[in-house]
């Protein structure tokens, strides 16, 4: 079948891979007109994020991956609360972006970057997306994968709203080698949480392109809606932003505010990650539940269906596994039979969906507000019940 993939981050690249490796004619329509290399930090893997990549290219996870032997949470004083052992592996979004555009290239799939798709449509008998310049490309499906503003979703469900969670998620990275001897130390070879009243933030290791180790590390802050998120999301240009701020665009007060903060209330070497990181950037966080993941010819994956808060770190591994579902539905079905197999799909991705927002917003109510998340319990990381993303040998 023909198969349009609007947006082509990882989500939408990881479905076009999937879709074209089994037998289908998938062309990637992505806005940007450069590759997005530069967007994202670190991302925690699962078995499911890499074994697109592991059937596709004869790349071993080991090479673009890092990994850590402990979970450590850190007092505010920088002591050692607790460790335990940690199989957890992650990825810079540079890396596995990269490895997947090659492996959509290797199994023949077709992207367009610079092309804005303005509308989307169907009727019984085919799918359209409609670009910016007025082009129109007809396809037997349309795949939304156009992330937290999807038009596609929107044209699904045109009244469904993002839900704010009430924090934002403060993010780095930074080269270890840019630490302090004193720095490095309580951070090596762990991941590391520290809990704080109405707040947590965590640090792991990630590889970027050149196999040089950066430290991630995400920080989350209850800021509800109001003047003070207004403020905090205006841009250094006076513009205002509604869900996040990348890299360079937060205003030199922000900066100075949270490096001032982070002096106050975080464990020394944290600290000093926070302090010494040159551009952070900020995402609001949300989540969403669709009532329905697909309609006739038009589908959502990733995050343009359901949005998970990041607190399960699966978002990716939930893409990922939304992709092996939709060619596996797609099987033995031509352009006729299409509607019912995106029918087959939305009910087997709508109730992992489902699942994983739930406990990903339980996670965080319970870090943010609740005060219930204590020192020592294992992370909540996984794509179907937390501790699957340490499952590397089943």
């Amino acid at each position: 079948m023909r198969v349009l993939v609007v947006g082509g981050s990882l989500g939408g690249l990881g479905a076009a891979v999937r879709l074209q490796a089994a037998g289908h004619q998938v062309t990637v329509l992505e806005r940007s007109p450069t590759p997005l290399e530069d967007h994202g930090a670190g991302i925690v893997l699962h078995p499911e994020t890499t074994a697109t990549l592991d059937a596709h290219l004869n790349k071993p996870s080991a090479a673009y991956a890092s990994s850590v032997r402990w979970l450590r949470y850190l007092t505010a004083d920088g002591a050692v609360a607790h460790c335990a052992p940690s199989r957890l592996r992650f990825a810079s979004y540079a890396a596995l972006y990269r490895r997947l555009r090659e492996a959509l290239a290797r199994v023949g799939g077709a992207e367009r970057l610079g092309a804005e798709v303005v509308a989307v449509g169907q009727d019984a008998r085919v799918a359209w997306a409609v670009l910016r310049d007025g082009t129109r490309l007809e396809a037997d499906l349309v795949v939304g994968a156009d992330g937290l503003r999807s038009l596609v979703r929107r044209t699904l469900h045109p009244s469904l709203q993002l839900r704010d969670a009430g924090y934002v998620a403060w993010r780095g990275v930074l080269p270890e080698e840019s630490l302090s001897p004193s720095g490095r130390a309580p951070l090596a070879e762990a991941i590391t949480y520290t809990i704080l009243p109405g707040s947590h933030i965590l640090t792991y290791p990630i590889l970027d392109p050149a196999a040089r180790t950066l430290r991630n590390w995400v920080w989350y802050r209850n800021v509800p809606l109001g003047p003070d998120r207004a403020r905090l999301l205006t841009g250094r240009d006076g513009t205002r932003h509604q869900l996040s701020l990348p890299p360079g665009h937060a205003r030199p007060e922000a900066i100075a505010q949270l490096r001032t903060d982070a002096a106050a209330v975080l464990p020394p070497p944290v600290a000093e990650l926070v302090q010494r990181t040159p551009s952070p950037f900020l995402q609001v966080v949300v989540d969403l539940e669709p009532p329905a993941l697909s309609a006739g010819r038009l589908c959502l994956l990733g995050d343009a269906g359901f949005v998970a808060r990041p607190h399960a770190a699966a978002g990716t591994a939930k893409a990922a596994f939304e992709a092996r579902v939709l060619a596996s539905c797609l099987e033995g079905c031509d352009a006729d039979t299409a509607p019912e197999a995106l029918v087959r799909y939305d009910a087997l991705a709508r109730a992992a969906g489902q699942a994983l927002v739930a406990r990903s917003r339980t996670a965080g109510e319970r870090a943010q507000r609740l005060g219930t998340w204590r020192v020592g319990e294992p992370l909540p990381f996984g794509l179907r019940r937390s501790g699957d993303s340490e499952d590397w040998d089943s």
